[in-house]
């Protein structure tokens, strides 16, 4: 395997921060990401917002991409949540709920992708708006995440300032590589929210938060993306890399 590529995108229900539900815009900018796995958060729509209109299969439509669809909200007036889109091989996927029963639903989606004879476990996770619902879904992943053997990935919206803070120290062991680009709000980002954490197997070859006329348009959040290579190992086996 050489290298691949992953993006982390929160979509905002498509509409953009002139207020236009402009699915097409997010499509065009997904395409542009040029990933081959895309973390995709706030897909979908729900009783005030975004329309009644499938977010998910437009996407995948429009971008060529499959999709793995894992809503937070699913019922008569929303279906609403996260999203997995990959035109590398998913082998096996499943949803791991991080809710709150008394606060906004979150959750996350795992997948295995196959990169030819190389497997990646892939994250996509948006945490909640309080230090309080932030600790205990973090330390749901990290009891997920200990379980797993192999290269990880974990993409996503974290709704913390620092990727260094607690969310960081709580990942540290298994991911302790991770991006801290400013991603929010688009136009003028001052907050990391939106990243991307690897273990050691792997290290980032380019990372960098997508900020074009598009994007900083598109939805309140900016896309971050990765291009990804196996750690080149010393002979002590520790991996020769580092936070991007």
């Amino acid at each position: 395997m050489g290298e691949f590529r992953v993006a982390t995108y929160n979509v905002h229900s498509c509409i953009g921060l002139d207020r236009r539900f402009a699915p097409e815009r997010i499509a065009q900018a997904i395409r542009e990401l040029d990933a081959d796995v895309v973390a995709v958060q706030e897909c979908g729509w729900h009783h005030r917002g975004a329309r009644h209109f499938d977010q998910f299969a437009y996407l995948a439509e429009a971008t060529g991409y499959s999709v793995i669809e894992a809503p937070t909200k699913l019922h008569a007036r929303a279906h609403y949540g996260n999203a997995l889109l990959a035109r590398a091989p998913v082998v096996t996927h499943r949803v791991i709920d991080l809710s709150n029963p008394l606060h906004i639903p979150r959750g996350c989606v795992l997948a295995e992708v196959s990169f030819g004879e190389f497997a990646v476990t892939v994250l996509n996770a948006h945490l909640g708006l309080t230090p309080w619902d932030r600790g205990q879904q973090i330390r749901r992943l990290a009891r997920e995440i200990a379980e797993i053997e192999g290269p990880l990935v974990l993409m996503g919206d974290f709704n913390n300032w620092s990727p260094h803070g607690a969310i960081g120290r709580r990942l540290a062991h298994r991911l302790p590589y991770c991006t801290g680009f400013v991603t929010f709000p688009a136009r003028a980002p001052r907050l990391p929210l939106d990243r991307i954490y690897l273990s050691p197997e792997l290290a980032f070859a380019h990372a960098a938060a997508v900020r074009t006329p598009l994007t900083q348009v598109a939805s309140d959040h900016l896309p971050v993306v990765a291009d990804i290579r196996r750690a080149v190992r010393q002979q002590d086996g520790v991996a020769e890399t580092a936070c991007a």
